[in-house]
C-alpha cells in the first residue's frame, strides 16, 4: 500500500500546537469549519467523527490509537477515492517554542493509479496545514 508522510514546522509549543489539532472530534479547530460539520460519536478508541463536506457527502473515521501528542484513524466510509486508510497525526518538539506535525497516511486508492493515490493524499494533508496555519494566522491577528 502507498504511504504518504508530510511534515510541517509550525512556531508554537508542543502543547500549543496539540491543543489546535489533537482533539479527534474536533477538526472545526484548525480546519475552520463549525463545530457542527464534525460530530463525534463514543468516547476513546473505537470513536467515530463524521465529517460534513460543503456538498452534504459525509467521511466517517474511527479513532484506532492515541497517546501523547498523536492519535491514528481509519476511514469507515467516504466518498474519497480509499479502499482501505488509516492515517496519523502527530506533534513532536523542536525546541521549546517551536514543533514539527507529521501526517502520515497509508492507503489502498480506488479508482485510481497508486501514483495518482499519492498525489491525491498529499494533496489532501497539504490542504489541511494550510487551514492550520490560517487558523494560526488568524488567531495572532486577533
Amino acid at each position: 500500500m502507498p504511504v504518504v508522510t508530510v511534515t510541517h514546522d509550525f512556531d508554537l509549543p508542543t502543547d500549543d500546537l496539540w491543543e489546535l489539532i489533537g482533539d479527534f472530534g474536533a477538526m472545526g479547530k484548525w480546519s475552520g469549519r463549525p463545530p457542527e460539520a464534525c460530530v463525534q460519536d463514543g468516547e476513546g478508541i473505537g470513536a467515530l467523527r463524521t465529517l460534513t463536506l460543503d456538498d452534504g457527502r459525509k467521511i466517517v473515521d474511527r479513532l484506532e490509537a492515541e497517546g501523547p501528542y498523536f492519535y491514528s484513524y481509519s476511514i469507515v466510509s467516504s466518498p474519497l477515492p480509499f479502499s482501505a486508510y488509516r492515517a496519523t497525526m502527530s506533534v513532536e518538539p523542536i525546541d521549546t517554542r517551536s514543533s514539527r506535525f507529521t501526517w502520515r497516511g497509508e492507503f489502498q486508492p480506488k479508482g485510481m493509479t497508486d501514483e495518482d493515490g499519492v498525489a491525491f493524499t498529499k494533496g489532501m494533508y497539504d490542504m489541511g496545514i494550510g487551514l492550520m496555519q490560517r487558523t494560526l494566522a488568524a488567531r495572532t491577528r486577533n
